[in-house]
């Protein structure tokens, strides 16, 4: 089943008792690139928070939002006693020290960030399993969204894939019908330039076989053919076949341009032109396939 590199997916959970909001975007990329937007706090969890997002999305430049929300509660600060005593008591001693009149006073006290025990409830408690549970679910979201849209780019594939299969019937009826009519005019030729009596009949027989391995594409069609049926394949059962795809284009195109070059015929000339449209809509839709 194939993917589309672009999507979006939304997870709203609860990390470490805060409530925690994870976006992720995705869109088309030659590789995978990642882009992090997560709180301070949380920093130090970016390695982590990007070797989820690789297990889970091959390829695209996806950009993930991480939210902690206000969970309407203000947080209740906590004081090391015995340390406030020794800064009080130590802002004492400089004062008598110093001369200079004792005005301690809480407001004073409270300046010193060592009187605060650490917040218990953000530093001590492990974040990360959630987390990471949060960013799986997030990355879920995403791929069902990626595969939905893959699952309609692969409709749009078969229809032109069927329309190709179909001009090559059509190519290979009017390459077969057209070698007589070409037979008749490479004779005609030789008659207006050479009396009849001087034509060379084996010279003649050689030239038009030779006419007639120039006006055959069956290995052209033949290797086609191979290759939308690949196409078909790789889509099917492949994990990420994009490049696979992409690829497989420039060889059907190639293909054509061969028929084209080697039939001067006005209508399979409009045959091959209708297949190169098909495949110039096919290569635009392949660069956002995973």
């Amino acid at each position: 089943m194939i993917r589309s590199m672009t999507g979006y997916g939304k997870v709203d959970a609860t990390v470490a008792g805060r409530p925690c909001t994870i976006e992720l975007r995705c869109v088309n990329g030659r590789y995978l690139e990642v882009s992090t937007r997560m709180p301070k706090e949380w920093s130090d969890k970016e390695h982590l928070v990007r070797e989820v997002l690789r297990e889970n999305v091959g390829r695209g430049s996806l950009t993930v939002f991480i939210r902690l929300e206000d969970n309407g509660r203000s947080a209740v600060p906590t004081f090391d006693v015995e340390t406030a005593r020794d800064v009080a008591e130590t802002l004492r001693s400089l004062a008598r020290a110093t001369n200079v009149g004792d005005s301690l006073n809480l407001e004073t006290l409270l300046r010193y960030d060592s009187v605060f025990l650490g917040d218990r409830n953000g530093e001590d408690v492990e974040v990360w399993p959630e987390l990471r549970e949060a960013i799986i679910s997030a990355c879920s979201a995403l791929n069902i969204m990626r595969e939905l849209e893959g699952s309609e780019l692969a409709k749009d594939f078969e229809l032109r894939l069927t329309a190709i299969e179909t001009a090559l019937i059509e190519v290979e009826r009017r390459s077969v019908e057209r070698i007589p009519a070409e037979r008749e005019r490479l004779r005609e030729r030789v008659r207006l330039v050479v009396d009849d009596e001087h034509i060379d009949p084996q010279r003649l027989q050689l030239e038009l076989v030779l006419l007639a391995d120039k006006l055959d594409v069956t290995e052209e069609c033949v290797r086609l053919r191979t290759h939308v049926k690949h196409f078909r394949t790789y889509m099917e059962k492949e994990q990420a076949p994009g490049r696979k795809l992409n690829f497989l284009l420039q060889e059907m195109n190639r293909e054509v341009n061969t028929i084209g070059s080697k039939t001067n015929d006005a209508e399979i000339a409009l045959v091959v032109v209708g297949m190169k449209e098909e495949l110039e809509r096919m290569r635009e839709q392949v660069q956002n396939i995973e």
